[in-house]
């Protein structure tokens, strides 16, 4: 195993749990819930479990480099007992897991003065299959008693997580819910095992002790960074309004993150659950009131800094410095090391070497479950370069700002394999009418990183294809029809960022990609920035032939900015040549004149010219201020439309000497006949 390979797995290990709970009886007169965490290990290794079932309010970080179980029982109240079958589901789902786990042949037996060390590479079935046997242990408990011993009933509603390294296994039964909370997004995990009767709340359809056959939700995801999970009864989500439950997670998701990204502890006065919990009683919520919120923090490497292992810098949100003593409580993130074939970073093993420069290396690589993605990571090279890594960043957060899946009720992004959500995306299209929200923008996934890691890279979608640059160097110059096509694709995807108030201002050849399907992906969000924030365009670094004159004057910035890319990107398709030098665009004084002279040697309509020439025009006010408005103006069918016509001796130069000949011929005859009479 690689170098790499083996400091991610150390980057899980040294993952933090924080959490907050909270739990409180309400209007009832007594608290029938238990909540139950614990690092999974015998209690002669870690001490006793952290148990609650009374009225109590605490924010508490758990620090293991093991296994996690965070455990939410709520006690049937139809049944005679419901506190105690919440107490017994708990603790016995707790011992039988903790049991299963500390038998695997490959845990490591720690000294008395070392932690353990559990293995992060179990296999998920094996661990589904561990949590199944330990529940349907508690079920058998609560059931068979009653079935054949004629004991009172005991009935109690489960919501587990059990978390190992990156991957979470959740298992579900009853009425409780688990959430999954993004910083402006919050989805459902769990499922209502409710039969609904009418508009009342309905009745269990499942539960803990109600049948000798239960029925257990099980799934298996990844939680990435800035997100958080959350788990609570019934007493709550029933008594506060969607809309403004959504609101209060996702907030105190956000002060949670920004929070642990900034100080690595929550912030003082943290108590989201608290508030949510007394939140419902005001409501008027007549049940116990439970929850649980939890959220992982990576956490910062103490060995040493060696060439093989990669390089950290320090980021406050206002600068960025190299850090070679690792000694300040601020977020940390380490640059990759240069990877070869069969090397592996978080789980992602490298198939292929797409790209290596002096900024950045990107990757062919491939998760556990053989789904393919695309890895790029800064050079160590960039280690100084506060303002590159600080644009590293920004582009991750666009990207995933831009990835997001918007349709109403589609499961959160990455929960399960990003492949198959793509998949997913494909097939509801057509029972839809429409895909998600980047399914046909044109413009490149991101998917999150995993939340343990303290790297620094980008995840995003593996495209099978090539450079629109490549493109350009086989078939230029090219038709206008296909031309028109391929502007049209790159413009749609444009137009998505810009409705976003986004301006990519690094439109080029090389940051086009064509899939083999014929579709455009518009890669590289490094130089985007904001269209409505004065002073937040730039000019985009590398290539600057296609960069728009306003980036070295005065002149506003704005969607005309990215559509003279798009124009220039169009004349070299149709020519094979740039229209302008970049020293002639870098002069803001040098009057720019888009020559014409290939383009009509190429038998280009003069339409689709005077488009170019106006959307390459120096003056900003002169230019298309809508994408469409050219598109609509360069389509090779509006000749008829044209504003203004090509002149006719251009057209048709022999009908005009016909005319002009027989005009003269008119105008002699008449002089003849004067002259004669």
């Amino acid at each position: 195993m690689s170098r790499a390979s083996e400091s991610s797995h150390h980057s899980v290990d040294s993952a933090l749990w924080w959490l907050d709970f909270f739990t409180m009886k309400g209007r009832k007169a007594e608290n029938q819930d238990s909540l139950l965490i614990t690092t999974c290990l015998p209690r002669y290794l870690l001490g006793t479990a952290l148990t609650e079932s009374d009225d109590v309010n605490q924010d508490n970080a758990s620090k293991p480099s093991a296994p996690l179980l965070v455990l939410m029982a709520d006690g049937v109240s139809a049944c005679q007992f419901p506190k105690q079958a919440s107490q017994l589901v708990v603790n016995t789902v707790a011992e039988k897991i903790t049991l299963a786990l500390s038998k695997l042949p490959h845990v490591q037996q720690p000294s008395q003065d070392q932690l353990p060390a559990m293995p992060l590479c179990l296999d998920d079935d094996h661990v589904a299959s561990i949590i199944r046997t330990a529940v349907n242990k508690a079920n058998d408990m609560l059931y068979f008693p009653q079935a054949y011993q004629r004991v009172p009933p005991l009935l109690s509603t489960l919501s587990g997580l059990l978390c190992i390294g990156d991957s979470i296994h959740l298992f579900h039964t009853g009425d409780s819910r688990i959430y999954r909370v993004g910083l402006d997004n919050l989805t459902v995990l769990s499922a209502d095992h409710r039969i609904h009767r009418g508009e009342d709340k309905g009745a269990l359809s499942a539960a803990i002790g109600a049948d000798g056959q239960l029925d257990l939700q099980q799934s298996v995801f990844t939680l990435h960074q800035n997100e958080c999970l959350a788990i609570m009864t019934d007493g709550i989500y029933e008594h506060i309004d969607e809309v403004e439950l959504a609101f209060e997670l996702c907030t105190a998701a956000t002060n949670m993150c920004q929070a642990l990204s900034a100080t690595h502890s929550l912030p003082a006065g943290f108590h989201a659950s608290q508030t949510l919990c007394e939140h419902a009683f005001t409501e008027g919520s007549h049940d116990n009131l439970s929850m649980i919120m939890l959220s992982m923090n990576a956490m910062p490497k103490p060995s040493n800094l060696t060439e093989n292992s990669g390089a950290r810098f320090e980021c406050d949100g206002s600068h960025l410095e190299h850090n070679t003593s690792a000694t300040h409580d601020t977020p940390r993130y380490q640059l990759p090391p240069a990877l070869e074939i069969g090397g592996s970073i978080d789980g992602f093993t490298v198939l292929s070497i797409i790209a290596r420069t002096a900024r950045s290396h990107v990757y062919w690589v491939q998760d556990k479950d053989c789904n393919d993605f695309v890895l790029k990571s800064p050079s160590l090279d960039t280690i100084a370069d506060g303002h590159y890594l600080r644009d590293f960043l920004q582009e991750r957060k666009i990207g995933l700002s831009l990835s997001k899946h918007r349709r109403a009720g589609e499961s959160a992004y990455n929960q399960a394999d990003p492949n198959r959500l793509q998949a997913m995306d494909s097939n509801k299209a057509h029972v839809h009418g429409m895909g998600s929200g980047l399914s046909g923008s044109g413009l490149l996934r991101y998917y999150p990183v995993p939340a343990s890691t303290t790297y620094l890279y980008h995840l995003t979608e593996y495209i099978e294809g090539e450079s629109l640059r490549d493109f350009i160097e086989r078939h230029a110059p090219c038709d206008v029809w296909q031309t028109y096509d391929l502007l049209t694709k790159i413009g749609m995807a444009a137009r998505v960022m810009h409705r976003n108030y986004l301006l990519h201002q690094d439109i080029k050849p090389e940051n086009v990609l064509l899939t083999k399907s014929g579709a455009v992906k518009l890669i590289d969000f490094g130089s985007a920035s904001s269209s409505i924030l004065k002073g937040s365009t730039r000019p985009p670094n590398g290539d600057l032939h296609y960069a728009a004159p306003e980036y070295y004057s005065d002149a506003p910035k704005g969607v005309h900015s990215d559509l003279f890319s798009i124009a220039v990107i169009g004349y070299e398709l149709l020519t094979g040549q740039l229209p302008f030098g970049s020293q002639e665009l870098m002069n803001p004084k040098q009057t720019l004149v888009m020559p014409t002279q290939p383009l009509r040697q190429q038998n280009i309509p003069p339409v689709s010219q005077q488009a170019l020439v106006r959307a390459l025009h120096p003056n900003t006010n002169v230019r298309y201020q809508a994408i469409g408005e050219f598109l609509q103006d360069f389509n090779p069918d509006n000749r008829a439309r044209s504003r203004d016509p090509e002149p006719l001796i251009k057209r048709n130069p022999l009908l005009v000497w016909h005319g002009i000949c027989f005009v003269q011929t008119v105008i002699i005859v008449l002089l003849l006949w004067v002259h004669l009479s």
